[in-house]
């Protein structure tokens, strides 16, 4: 099966988040707006985690800079996390320490494969060797727009994101079973062993 290589940024629109030192000053002739954040912490193997999202008053953002559903969010420090936006995590305001993805009018790519792609362990490592700084390693808008994404036929990529999806809902379900046994586990030696009630 034929696959051809291109460069992210010629398949992709790519913007970098909004500073939030910018964003928190708001002007006296500003509406301020309340937004949800998509901080760093909020995601994690390709997943957002709804509990660490922020609140915070900002002052008039782009539009552009809040997510929409079929964009991909990139740390833009190590571990260079991603993830795919679905419909219930539209509108969350990224910061600078992220790098958004969105797809172009071409659409040369389905957007849940570059999600798969960019969360591939060898895509990681490419990614480290682009990024500068001494202490905190950081990719640029321009180094990832370099980096070279296999395209194969439209099936596959469909296949491929299938896939990729099906072992994120697995994942979130083995997450949730550990929980559960932590909880029933505690739960146990509170009523044996700590004789609690």
């Amino acid at each position: 099966m034929p696959v051809k290589y291109m460069p992210l940024e010629s398949l992709v629109e790519i913007m970098t988040g909004a500073p939030m030192s910018r964003a928190r000053k708001i002007a006296e002739s500003d509406n301020p707006v309340d937004a949800k954040i998509l901080v760093p912490a909020a995601m994690s193997d390709g997943r957002i985690d709804d509990s660490q999202l922020a609140n915070e008053t900002v002052s008039k953002v782009r539009d552009e800079l809040f997510t929409k559903e079929g964009d991909i969010v990139v740390k833009a420090s190590t571990p260079y996390d991603c993830a795919f936006i679905d419909k219930g995590h539209e509108g969350l305001l990224v910061t600078s320490f992220g790098i958004i993805l969105r797809s172009s009018s071409q659409a040369l790519i389905d957007m849940r494969y570059l999600a798969a792609f960019l969360g591939l362990g060898q895509t990681n490592r490419e990614l480290q060797g682009m990024s500068k700084g001494m202490t905190i390693k950081l990719i640029k808008k321009r180094d990832i727009g370099s980096l070279i994404v296999p395209v194969p036929a439209p099936g596959e990529q469909m296949r491929l994101a299938s896939l990729f999806e099906g072992t994120q809902r697995r994942k979130e379900l083995c997450r949730a079973i550990a929980e559960k046994s932590d909880l029933l586990l505690q739960s146990e030696f509170a009523h044996s062993v700590f004789d609690e009630n």
